[in-house]
């Protein structure tokens, strides 16, 4: 396979529109790209020829295929997404905690990392932080706390816990919390500054359950392909790569994409993050729209380090609207799909029933046979000329 590359971008939480079931996770009327865009509004040229405002109703052709996909899973997290997509959609959701974390669970983690515990219960990070961020300085006691999302997140001022004796906390607490059952993701969150004055540092690292098996990942290394991770990949799947790095940044990952496409070829897995954890939690329009712009000065040179025959998929996992006012979670939404090749034009791809046709793509890619999804790579590549204007897929469904 030396020379043959199979590139995934996810971009975190950028999702296209609110899901028929958005209802159930207070999620009515969520739309992340055309909230955070005005509907197409904000200039975006390089991303618009690609075919991003294919989601906003916009006609016309578009360097990529482009389809949007209703994700199996019953959850609306990161691992619920990346899974699905790698070939293992998880339908009986991972458990969460709206009331915080039992005393049961406090004192068993308690006891485990040798130190007292503060917080517990379900809050907005920087929220917590500011209320607790003192007193734990002062007792050397971590802030504990959870979302929507199945998700034990573990707090930490770098001056009084340092990142990596928290990334060991978080080890030990994964460890001993292993089971299916169990939280999805044990997540560091190391922050700095003074009382009143407290940020989270960009030292953050997810300790994630492992993926069940057979999927995409595993497929591919039975071939000898090589893997490479870039940005949380290497928290969600690090079991698989061969190599790895989780540069600060969109615009940094994508320069490490490049650089991992060119030096080893294979599959080279990336997540953008930027979109999700800097402005769509924190509920910031203006500054997701920026991430946006600067993304799309970057996307022509991107394009152009790709070889004539590698596969680019550009999808994502979840919404994570901007604007939405409910709360500061995950958005249920559809999630894009945008497939590109070097001289082959963008048609519609429609609906997909399951996020698992990323993965059934990337194995057609390399001449395997996937067990979940459907391959889209026929149609992706079923044009070669410019001999039909591509149509807003939604008119089609």
């Amino acid at each position: 396979m030396n020379g043959k590359s199979a590139v995934l971008l996810v971009i975190d939480g950028l999702g296209v529109g609110c899901l028929p079931d958005a209802a159930q996770y207070e999620d009515t009327g969520t739309s992340t790209l055309s909230h955070a865009t005005e509907n197409g509004k904000l200039s975006l040229p390089y991303l618009t020829k690609f075919g991003l405002y294919k989601f906003c109703g916009r006609n016309g052709p578009s360097q990529a295929s482009t389809g949007r996909m209703v994700p199996k899973s019953s959850g609306k997290s990161t691992v619920e997404g990346h899974w699905e997509m790698m070939g293992q959609p998880k339908t009986n959701p991972f458990n969460v905690f709206p009331d915080g974390f039992s005393s049961e669970i406090m004192d068993t983690i308690s006891k485990l990392i040798g130190r007292g515990l503060l917080g517990g219960q379900p809050a907005s990070g920087t929220k917590i932080i500011e209320q607790l961020g003192e007193r734990h300085q002062k007792t050397g006691m971590p802030i504990i706390y959870t979302s929507a999302d199945s998700v034990l997140q573990v707090a930490a001022h770098e001056n009084t816990i340092p990142a990596n004796e928290l990334y060991e906390i978080c080890k030990t607490i994964r460890n001993n919390f292993n089971q299916p059952d169990s939280f999805a993701r044990v997540i560091a969150r190391p922050f700095a500054g003074e009382p009143g004055n407290y940020y989270r540092t960009s030292r953050r690292r997810d300790f994630t359950l492992k993926i069940p098996e057979p999927n995409v990942l595993s497929e591919l290394k039975k071939r000898n392909i090589n893997i490479s991770g870039v940005g949380r990949i290497a928290d969600l799947f690090p079991e698989y790569l061969d190599t790895f790095d989780n540069p600060p940044g969109n615009i940094e990952c994508l320069e490490r994409t490049k650089m991992y496409r060119q030096m080893y070829h294979g599959f080279v897995f990336a997540n953008l993050e930027d979109l999700d954890m800097l402005y769509g939690h924190r509920r910031d329009k203006q500054g997701y729209a920026k991430s946006l712009a600067e993304l799309d000065e970057a996307w022509p040179k991107f394009l152009m380090s790709l070889a004539n025959d590698d596969l680019l998929i550009v999808a994502s996992d979840h919404g994570c609207d901007p604007t939405h006012e409910k709360h500061t979670d995950h958005t249920r939404e559809y999630t894009m799909l945008m497939c590109y090749m070097k001289g082959y034009e963008g048609v519609d791809l429609g609906t997909r029933q399951s996020l698992c046709d990323v993965g059934a793509t990337i194995l057609d890619f390399f001449g395997i046979n996937p067990s979940c999804g459907e391959s889209v790579l026929k149609d992706v590549t079923s044009c070669k000329k410019k001999t039909k204007t591509s149509t807003n897929f939604y008119n089609n469904n």
